[in-house]
């Protein structure tokens, strides 16, 4: 037992200090998937509409004029009735855009962490609160990022932003 409370069990200051340093980044990490799988898992309440139409981004969400999707952006890692806003490239081979999803929040998470799997993406490090989630996401011959926020007063849309790097 002694030997356990004298300098970490033998091991020197500065080297346990790197592994506590690693063990945390490591749990972090896991908590944010585990949180983002939490929020996928529950389900939003129905929307009731009846139209077979796809939804349109409620005026709450002020969703602006609409672009076409950028060709560097593959259509399997953007949700479905998505109104793209902007789009930049910060540097090359990089595509940022940004947009409105006329989804519950929920629902767009849940579509980042079943659908980007099943085109063959795999998230990595991310996180996920009550009104915001994002991840790393990695795939066939692309990098890059997504992350959803609830939009204050608009709970059927939420703000996009996609970072892809080829």
């Amino acid at each position: 037992m002694a030997g356990f409370t004298r300098k970490g069990a033998g091991l020197s200051g500065p080297r346990l200090r790197i592994r506590r340093r690693a063990i945390a980044a490591l749990c972090c990490a896991t908590l944010g998937v585990a949180a983002i799988g939490i929020a996928a898992g529950q389900s939003g309440k129905a929307s009731g509409r009846a139209s077979s139409s796809p939804p349109r981004s409620p005026a709450c969400a002020h969703a602006g004029k609409a672009i076409a999707r950028p060709s560097e952006l593959p259509a399997t890692v953007v949700p479905p009735q998505t109104t793209l806003s902007s789009v930049t490239h910060p540097g090359s081979g990089m595509t940022l855009v940004t947009g409105v999803v006329p989804l519950q929040f929920r629902s767009v998470v849940e579509f980042f962490v079943t659908k980007l799997p099943a085109a063959g993406f795999r998230n990595t490090i991310g996180d996920a609160e009550m009104d915001e989630a994002e991840s790393r996401f990695a795939g066939p011959g692309m990098t890059g990022k997504w992350k959803v926020n609830g939009i204050l007063g608009c709970p059927d849309a939420v703000t996009l932003a996609l970072y892809v790097k080829s």
